[in-house]
């Protein structure tokens, strides 16, 4: 009988430890808030848990053992929130100069490219800069890794019109306001079926690419718990990756990522 109980005893305890241990690598990580920006189908307040980016990072950092909340501002409210410890991190960003000189990178998670985007019908069939001098030309305001993409002269060259969000851009190119949009081709074609603007109307993309772009979440290189929090994650990312994380969040999305393999 004694026996009995003891092995009672010894399995209960097998399976409740590691529960326990769970809990308590929880207990002594902070909460963290992530901030992320509208863009397509990566994030918004009406997509499924909040878009493929934000499903993404809370599930890593779920997996890590952090509670972690997710907030959708605007760029510059985010990346500067982060800048200013407000916020933890920007779930993702363009690799670039910029980013490169106040953050540091957790694991890179997309790969996407910045291209010029025409209306159907449209006499420019070059993607090179050149070929859009002395035109107008629209795109995001303030998102960094577009506006690497042009040097001081080719700004100088092109009338350039900024909008406050990329939901807006192929609706001001169909309608004439612009000559060509500069943006991420594969979230512009989600915006535009989002509208039902796809079923009137076709853009194309240009090639080249303008940028190739690598995302990655960023953090400040001045955050106190920084090294601990890119370390947790990416070591959480790389299990979760190997049990197929992007696979359900392709499905769950409907969104042909390009993602480092």
């Amino acid at each position: 009988m004694k026996n009995k109980k003891l092995l009672s005893l010894v399995i209960y305890l097998a399976c409740i430890l590691p529960l326990c241990v769970t809990h308590a690598i929880a207990a002594n990580k902070p909460s963290i808030v992530i901030c992320g920006t509208t863009w397509g189908k990566l994030s918004g307040p009406s997509l499924p848990n909040k878009g493929f980016v934000a499903d993404l990072v809370l599930r890593v950092f779920q997996h890590a053992g952090y509670e972690a909340k997710y907030e959708i501002v605007p760029w510059a409210r985010c990346i500067a929130g982060v800048k200013e410890l407000k916020y933890d991190l920007v779930a993702s960003a363009w690799h670039g100069d910029e980013i490169d000189e106040e953050y540091n990178y957790l694991n890179d998670i997309l790969i996407d490219s910045i291209n010029f985007i025409v209306p159907e019908g449209s006499t420019i069939k070059s993607g090179n800069i050149e070929s859009f001098y002395g035109l107008h030309v629209g795109m995001v305001r303030e998102t960094t890794g577009i506006v690497e993409a042009f040097s001081k002269e080719d700004r100088n060259n092109l009338n350039i019109s900024y909008t406050a969000n990329l939901s807006s851009l192929p609706k001001m190119l169909i309608g004439k306001r612009f000559d060509a949009i500069v943006g991420d081709p594969v979230n512009l074609n989600e915006v535009m079926k989002e509208q039902g603007l796809n079923v009137h109307h076709k853009l194309i993309t240009l090639q080249p690419p303008l940028k190739t772009n690598i995302q990655a979440p960023i953090i400040s290189k001045k955050h106190p718990n920084k090294d601990q929090i890119i370390s947790d994650f990416n070591n959480s990312f790389r299990i979760l990756v190997s049990e197929g994380m992007y696979d359900d969040l392709i499905t769950l999305h409907d969104y042909q990522a390009n993602y480092p393999k």
